[in-house]
Formats: structure tokens, sequence, C-alpha cells
């Protein structure tokens, strides 16, 4: 019998299709899957359907339970796990067909086989399944306590998230790994397949490259965190991907190394700081139309500051030059994500409007495309708005009509240039909130 073995695949239609392919080109008997089907992924719901389809023998999973009991559960939820799980579970909830909570209801936590002379057991952990993750690396005296609880001659299980199989004494303990969300910092698919005969006994185990790009993006469409989509980028658990974001540098840090390369370059200080002034005014008043947090804000803070950095290298092409800078100089604090989208926003605060030849720009998800958009269109205005480098801009208003934005500015003393520049730098804003543009002198 050559049976293939699934588990964990959290919500991660793009990565369970993949995995689902490869099996089918390896033409195996059946496939069992050791749940954990929900959670952190964007696909909640069709990937439930997608097993229920495919008639796979499956098992529940503690995530799994957890999502079916959080109506009886939040109360004590929202206040005693991290605020992103208790997000996932419920999220997860509300995005499940009673066709699919029917059948996750209808699932066993253990079930027990007989194949070649073999007993098997295939649940999701076969310890408490919140409190221990088996590894390659627990003693072998924990297997062999596990082992005397059940009468088994291979015990399949996921939950750890990490593959392997282990022999202790006479019982086999076999961990396909995790289909949708690895642990080990490898971010393919995984699965095992498993031969037993006669004479006999083999397990396989594979990675499989797979849509991560589909899968990240669903999940910062839908408004999960970031977290969910950075933990399947880079193949960390939840705790991992947790105790990593904590360690990133603090904003203020970020902000100031921003700061100290723009001075590094020589930029026009005055400028740049009334560039950054009015573009967060401007995202402020716009906050009705993009509907943008406080992230968002952060990028545009960083870019306007980084904007002009590229005249280092001389006037023509500075843009692009900022770009370069931006994602290759070893000071800034930035993150790599964070670098492509700074840098992305600062290359478009004038000449070509963003466009998907562009390689960085291209590379991007839809949603960050969005973001690059929005928040290159903000600063190309504000940067118009002082075209003169003269700062006669003290502050900005927006009045927001069904098609029309009207900017009204406080000035020290009209500049005619100054307000034709961020005119004929509005283009973008036009096109990304689909209203024309007016500016006033107040």
């Amino acid at each position: 019998m050559k049976v293939a073995l699934i588990s964990d695949i959290h919500s991660n239609l793009p990565a369970l299709e993949a995995v689902l392919d490869d099996i089918k080109k390896r033409e195996v008997d059946v496939i069992w899957n050791m749940g954990d089907m929900l959670g952190y992924g964007a696909f909640p719901d069709e990937v439930v359907s997608l097993l229920e389809k495919e008639k796979i023998l499956s098992i529940i999973g503690n995530y799994d339970l957890k999502v079916l009991k959080v109506k009886q559960k939040k109360d004590k939820w929202k206040k005693g796990v991290p605020p992103e799980k208790w997000l996932a579970y419920n999220w997860s909830y509300d995005k499940l067909s009673k066709s699919s909570l029917d059948y996750l209801s209808s699932l066993d936590e253990e079930i027990k086989l007989e194949v070649e002379g073999k007993k098997i057991i295939i649940r999701h952990s076969p310890s408490d399944p919140d409190d221990e993750h088996l590894t390659p690396d627990s003693p072998d005296e924990r297997f062999r306590e596990i082992a005397s609880q059940f009468d088994a001659d291979i015990i399949i299980f996921g939950h750890s998230h990490i593959p392997f199989k282990k022999k202790v004494d006479d019982v086999w303990f076999i961990n396909p790994g995790s289909v949708g969300r690895p642990g080990d910092g490898d971010p393919k698919a995984g699965y095992a397949i498993m031969i037993l005969k006669p004479r006999l006994f083999r397990v396989d185990h594979y990675r499989i490259d797979y849509d991560v790009e589909r899968a990240v993006s669903a999940i910062r469409e839908s408004g999960l965190p970031d977290l969910f989509a950075q933990m399947i980028m880079e193949g960390h658990s939840f705790d991992s991907a947790k105790e990593k974001e904590k360690q990133k540098p603090h904003e203020n840090e970020i902000i100031n190394s921003s700061i100290l390369l723009a001075r590094s370059c020589g930029y026009d200080e005055e400028h740049t700081d009334q560039v950054t002034r009015i573009a967060l005014e401007l995202f402020d008043e716009l906050k009705p139309l993009h509907e943008f947090g406080e992230k968002e804000k952060f990028l545009l803070q960083n870019a306007a500051i980084l904007h002009d950095i590229g005249w280092i290298e001389g006037q023509n092409k500075h843009h692009k030059t900022a770009l370069r800078i931006i994602l290759e100089d070893p000071s800034l604090l930035l993150d790599e994500r964070q670098r492509l989208l700074v840098g992305s926003i600062a290359r478009y605060h004038r000449a070509a409007l963003p466009k998907k030849k562009h390689a960085h720009y291209s590379s991007l998800d839809p949603s960050e495309q969005r973001v690059v958009r929005v928040l290159a269109s903000i600063l190309r205005v504000a940067d118009g708005l002082d075209r003169t480098h003269n700062s006669i801009v003290k502050s900005v208003s927006c009045e927001i009509n069904f098609d029309q934005i009207i900017i009204r500015c406080e000035v020290i003393r009209p500049s005619e240039a100054d307000r034709q520049a961020a005119l004929d730098k509005s283009q973008l804003m036009k096109k990304v909130f689909k209203r024309n543009i007016s500016i006033e002198w107040k």
C-alpha cells in the first residue's frame, strides 16, 4: 500500500493544490490527513471543501477544534490568547460554510487502522496537542512514554510542523511536516509518502514549491495580520515569527536611520522636512478614501525623508537612484519588504507612473501595489507643493466630493509655480482616487 500523508494545511489553498498535484503524479493508493486544516491562511472554506471533495481520510486537529468552539469560548479566548490567534479562530469560523462546519464536526480525533499486519494510529498529536510539539530532538524516553499509551506499530501525526520519521524500540513515529505553514525555516509545502508491503516499510518526505505570492496576497487582501504572511513566506511558527517581530528595530530607530542616510547623501533638509510634513497631512486628510493605517503612514514618512537622496549622483534619474540606494544601503533599518515598498514610493515621486513592466513594482502583490500607488500619489503632490523649496505652505486640508478633491493650502504667500507643479504632479492621485484634483491657496 502506498499512502500519501499530509497535515497542517492551515487554510493555505495554493500549497494544498500543489501538494495534491504532486501526489497524483506519484500514483498513491490513498491520502491520509492529520488535521489542522484551518487557521492563518485566507482559504479555510476552500481547503475543507477540497479535502471533502477528494474524499481524503481526515482527522480533526486542535486548531480545527478551536475554530468550531469559537462562539462558546470567545469571551475566554479574547482575554486569554494572543489577539492574532483569536482573530484567526474567529475569522476562519465566519468564512466556513454550513457544509464545511458539518464536515469538520463529523471528523474523529483518532483513527485506528491495520495495514499489511501493522497496527496504525492516526492522530493530530499523540500527546496533549496544545502543550507538546514532538520533534526529532525530543528525548527517546518521551517517545517510549507515548508509545506505551497505544497499541500501535506506527503512530502518524502532525502538529509540530517538522517533518521526520523516528523509530524508538519497535514503534515508528512519522510526521509528514506541514503543507501550508512549515515550521523549519523552509517555506516549501511538505508531505510524505509511506509504502507498506509485506517485506517493505519506507517513508519519503517531499518539499514542493507553490504559489506563495498568491497565498500571501490573499492574507493581506483579507485584512489578516501581516504576521501570518511572514510565517508563510519564511517557514516559521507563530511564536518564532512573533519573537522575530519583537526583535525588529523600533519605528523611531528606523526613522532615524532614514534621516541619517538622507543626511549622508547631502539632502536638502528644509525641503525634505516640508515635503514630509505636507505628505503626512495629506495622508490624514485623505484617509476616508484610502482607509490606510499607521503602518502605511510609516512607509510614507520614510519614503518622503528619502525621496531626494538620489541627487547624490546628480539630478538625472535621481528618483531611480533613490530606489537603488534604498534597496541596497546597509545602514537603513527597514526590512527587505519595507525597503521595496519605501523605495518604490520614493521612486515614483516624479516622472513615470507605476507600471507592471517595472520589475520592482511587478514583484509586489496587488495589495502592496495599491499601497505604492496611493502613497506615491500623495508624495508627488506634496513634493510639487514645495517646487520652489521656499516652504510657503503652512498647512493643508482636503474637501472630498463625489467627483473632486479640493486641496486647500494655508500659505505664507501665494506661489503659482508651486501650485502648478502640484497640479502637474497630481495625475496619479486623480487616477488612484478617481476624482479631479483642485488646489487653492488661502
